[in-house]
């Protein structure tokens, strides 16, 4: 039996927060409210860890070169369980990050909407070096932000750190392009003319 040398389940709690803020902020809230102003930067601050399960593949080549794990045990078990894990965690990414879109798209913000995805994907990547490489939390924002903006401010004048966000910003903006054209196309194909016949029958 594989020990996962990481908690799923906080990683998990940690990826679905932004993505019920996201039902909140663009979906169910009537008005911008103060609570709704409160929480957006609330919603900004975790969507990185949405992102920042990806990351967590560094564990699945960990477990994969256990001396004592069998191919089939790999191929059954720990190969599925990771992908399901690293798929639904991001769709809480690429769903909110949809919503959002959408919210803003609907409230005809133009200069907002055209900078939006690629800004999004940029903090994302950045967020992620953070927890990845700094090994800082979200909540470090609150208690340590000093701290955290100290090693922001270090990371992007210093080439390497610098580089490697860019690099993450690259592949979770094609990772974020392939989620949501899959989902596109199984709202178009599948889902919509399921709930039609459903509504027909």
């Amino acid at each position: 039996m594989v020990t996962p040398h990481f908690t799923v389940v906080i990683n998990i709690t940690l990826a679905i927060i932004p993505f019920f803020l996201a039902l909140y902020l663009f979906v169910f809230s009537n008005k911008r409210t103060f609570i709704w102003w409160l929480l957006l930067p609330v919603f900004i601050a975790f969507m990185p860890n949405s992102a920042y399960v990806l990351t967590d593949v560094i564990h699945l080549i960990a477990a994969i070169k256990q001396p004592d794990i069998t191919l089939a045990h790999i191929l059954l078990v720990v190969v599925p369980l990771y992908i399901i894990y690293f798929v639904v965690n991001f769709e809480f990414y690429v769903i909110s990050v949809q919503l959002a879109e959408r919210y803003i798209i609907n409230n005809k913000v133009t200069w907002l909407a055209k900078i939006f995805l690629p800004g999004i994907h940029f903090l994302a990547a950045v967020g992620v070096y953070l927890g990845r490489f700094q090994r800082l939390e979200s909540t470090d924002i609150i208690h340590k932000p000093i701290i955290v903006f100290r090693d922001l401010l270090l990371d992007i004048t210093h080439e390497k750190s610098f580089i490697i966000i860019l690099a993450l910003f690259a592949f979770y903006y094609v990772m974020y392009l392939i989620f949501a054209k899959v989902n596109c196309h199984l709202w178009t194909k599948w889902l919509l003319p399921a709930l039609a016949k459903l509504k027909h029958s």
